[in-house]
């Protein structure tokens, strides 16, 4: 199936239906007001479960089909003024609607009311794949580390979640025509299954049409991606293949799950710029040198699976040349074998 993406230039909000009233004001959403009604404009128990600097998350259930979902909430007059917002939502809403593809968290539809857009995706119980990290880790890694013992999830696990996540990406590439550069662990939710799906596709860009030696699409400009996850040609500044930053980001990801480190860090008692410790310089020369830095990495003497080391340290190879395609990550014994 073909979901080729042609980004508008044009907000892509749907139909404006009556939200029974709801009204959080004019910056981001924050009010109980649509949490504590019975019903939103089709859906009923909504309860709110997290907010941020930009939009509130309800959860629901749709009174036509009794599917839970989630929806996102974004006051209207913060989309008028902030460009860059609006353009993220737009391209969630239209990439979300367009895909049909089972790692993929799809926008089941939109509606807004006179002062916010709702935005309704398919509902993922597991929660974000950062939490479970978090949980595992932090029970994992003292005990783990002063046994000599490996800390990573389990092997089955992050298997799983590397296949949901790396078709999930090969679809977007050569399905959607798109790069998703946001791939991190906040942006994997989790189903009632554990199976992982991508979601977060604000930051989706068109892969230009040109093909390049290495059999990916033309060259990206612009920098999305979080620092942990950025490429080495990102960080230098170098326009660079979507395709093979996703799997650069991928290939980090791959590294937490299996060490609960992330590869750069290097804690050196000064603050990084959001105050967690890792020095900003230190972290982005040694993204920059990634094959001499993997190949002595102490996390990973610890990973049992030869297999998994091999994978991960050909994801995060420097040169875009040595590093896998998402097919050849596809196709790794890692991933392909049971």
């Amino acid at each position: 199936m073909n979901c080729t993406v042609d980004l508008p230039s044009v907000p892509y909000f749907g139909t404006q239906l009556d939200a029974s009233g709801a009204r959080c004001g004019t910056g981001a959403p924050s009010c109980a007001e649509a949490t504590r009604r019975i019903s939103l404009a089709g859906y009923t128990h909504v309860q709110q479960t997290s907010s941020s600097d930009t939009h509130m998350t309800l959860v629901a259930q749709s009174q036509a089909t009794k599917e839970w979902v989630h929806i996102r909430v974004y006051a209207l007059e913060p989309l008028r003024r902030d460009v860059s917002l609006r353009d993220r939502v737009e391209r969630s809403v239209l990439v979300g609607r367009r895909v049909k593809h089972p790692c993929i968290v799809r926008v089941v539809g939109t509606f807004y009311s006179r002062t916010d857009l709702f935005v309704v995706e398919e509902y993922c119980p597991g929660g974000e794949l950062l939490s479970w990290v978090e949980t595992h880790c932090r029970e994992a890694t003292t005990s783990g580390e002063e046994c000599g013992r490996p800390v990573g999830l389990s092997t089955g696990f992050v298997k799983s979640v590397m296949r949901d996540v790396v078709s999930g990406m090969n679809y977007l590439h050569t399905e959607c025509g798109v790069a998703h550069r946001g791939i991190k662990l906040e942006n994997v939710l989790l189903n009632a299954d554990n199976r992982a799906k991508l979601s977060n596709l604000g930051t989706c860009a068109v892969i230009p049409a040109d093909v390049n030696t290495d059999g990916t699409g033309g060259l990206l400009e612009l920098c999305c991606a979080s620092r942990h996850y950025a490429a080495p040609e990102v960080v230098m500044g170098q326009a660079y293949s979507g395709q093979l930053a996703d799997v650069w980001a991928a290939g980090v990801l791959l590294f937490v799950l299996l060490t609960c480190r992330f590869p750069f860090e290097e804690v050196d008692g000064s603050q990084g710029s959001d105050g967690s410790g890792c020095n900003d310089g230190a972290l982005l020369r040694r993204i920059c040198e990634a094959d001499e830095v993997l190949a002595s990495h102490p996390a990973l003497v610890r990973v049992p699976d030869p297999l998994a080391v091999d994978l991960v340290r050909n994801m995060l190879r420097v040169s875009t040349k040595a590093r896998l395609t998402v097919e050849e990550v596809l196709q790794h014994p890692f991933l392909s074998l049971p």
